[in-house]
């Protein structure tokens, strides 16, 4: 069987505009800021395994949840557009829930490591609703397992770099510096904004029966 690697790149660029790493390294030193090396690194790990697991069970699971409830594929891209944008509006103005995390008075239960593994760090911080719709999103359309076989190498290479980035955040904070990491941050966003808006000229068109030529990540392989 050929890989086609192309489809795995388009899966992989949604997945890890949504999913933002880099906008998690700000809460995360904040949140770590009194914790071992070690504990960092058991954090990190306990919050991808998370994070894998959440977003792989949507997307296996997503199908069956939208023909349960009755609702179209056409409404579910048009959903996850509009969370995606929101989300990538947020980033872009500096609003985002990750950055809010700085800001705001979190709970004391959350300085423990177990808690802040899952949450917040891995929910909301990192795969939020709108990383969760996009997973249903792009497996609600297609049947094929070869599909849901390069959205799962997508998903996997989403958390071996964000594990990468998170592993490593310190150093790469103090490389890019604030200018930096905000500009690339903002980048991030902007890419994440196109995508939402295609997600929308999706499902609009698949309620009023057009087919768009330019839609190469819903399409079945």
């Amino acid at each position: 069987m050929i890989i086609d690697f192309q489809m795995v790149f388009i899966l992989f660029s949604s997945l890890f505009a949504i999913l933002n790493p880099f906008g998690v390294i700000p809460p995360f030193l904040s949140l770590t800021s009194g914790y071992s090396e070690s504990e960092k690194v058991k954090i990190i790990q306990k919050s991808m395994v998370a994070a894998f697991l959440i977003l792989l069970v949507s997307g296996l699971l997503g199908k069956y949840i939208i023909a349960f409830f009755g609702v179209s594929i056409p409404a579910i891209r048009i959903t996850g557009g509009v969370l995606v944008f929101i989300v990538a509006l947020e980033i872009i103005t500096g609003n985002s829930t990750k950055q809010k995390a700085l800001k705001s008075n979190l709970p004391e239960q959350c300085y423990e490591v177990e808690d802040i593994s899952v949450v917040p760090l891995t929910i909301p911080l990192y795969a939020g609703p709108g990383a969760i719709s996009t997973m249903i999103a792009l497996t609600a359309q297609s049947s094929s397992y070869i599909h849901l076989m390069y959205l799962t190498m997508a998903l996997i290479m989403c958390i071996v770099i964000s594990y990468i980035i998170l592993r490593f955040s310190k150093d790469l904070e103090k490389k890019l510096g604030k200018v930096g990491f905000n500009v690339l941050t903002k980048l991030m966003g902007l890419m994440l904004m196109a995508i939402a808006v295609q997600m929308l000229l999706d499902g609009i068109g698949g309620f009023i029966g057009l087919e768009n030529s330019a839609n190469i990540i819903f399409n079945n392989t």
